[in-house]
């Protein structure tokens, strides 16, 4: 009963998917730099249905997962702290920066093939 109320507390706190996401990503990242790293990718290519472990991450998963971001970026900025335009302003010209350096650096790498 102690484990459930411990969970429940980090559950209901706002950070805590932003916990679990690191969480993840460093265990991942020590599994695949193991010696299991061949273990881990033989459970990524199962057939699970008609696509693999990894097909379903890739897609399924990370759909859901980018709905919720986007879900909760709407929600922000029609009620919360992004509501209002001075507020609003440094995230969207990040947001307008993440898209357009990458594809900016994409170019440049691939001008240099013509």
């Amino acid at each position: 009963m102690k484990l459930i109320a411990i969970l429940k507390g980090f559950f209901s706190k706002n950070q805590s998917s932003g916990v679990l996401l690191i969480l993840c990503v460093v265990l991942s990242l020590t599994i695949a730099n193991s010696p299991m790293a061949e273990s881990f990718q033989a459970l990524l290519d199962q057939e699970v249905g008609p696509y693999s472990i990894s097909m379903w991450i890739n897609d399924a998963l990370m759909a859901i997962f980018f709905l919720l971001v986007g879900l909760e970026i709407k929600r922000e900025i029609l009620k919360g702290e992004l509501s209002d335009i001075r507020s609003a302003s440094l995230p969207i010209v990040a947001a307008i920066g993440g898209m357009i350096v990458p594809a900016v650096i994409f170019s440049l790498g691939l001008f240099q093939y013509f």
